[in-house]
């Protein structure tokens, strides 16, 4: 499992990639996935007035418009040891093709 604070912390970080399934290998255009980690990290912003509609997600996943930068999520807890499971850390992409490819 990959929770939003780590997602964050690698988005800041420069490495967002790691988020995705090592499984994949390089099965993935690793620009479409850091697309759909910009939007999802959109969708999570401290404040829901920052945070796009459905509608907007649905355009965004579909067109190659330009994002904003994505704020601090609303909730970043960081307390003891977080184990990983990379295996439940898939995200749907793929959305506008039907094709429902998982990184």
């Amino acid at each position: 499992m990959v929770y939003v604070f780590q997602v964050w912390d690698l988005w800041r970080e420069g490495r967002a990639l790691e988020v995705a399934d090592p499984s994949l290998g390089e099965l993935y255009q690793a620009h479409q996935v850091l697309r759909c980690i910009h939007i999802g990290l959109l969708c999570v912003q401290e404040f829901a007035n920052d945070r796009p509609s459905m509608s907007e997600v649905a355009f965004m996943l579909c067109h190659e418009t330009t994002l904003s930068s994505p704020k601090q999520p609303a909730f970043i807890f960081k307390t003891g040891n977080v184990a990983t499971d990379s295996s439940s850390a898939s995200v749907c992409v793929g959305v506008c093709s039907g094709k429902g490819n998982k990184v």
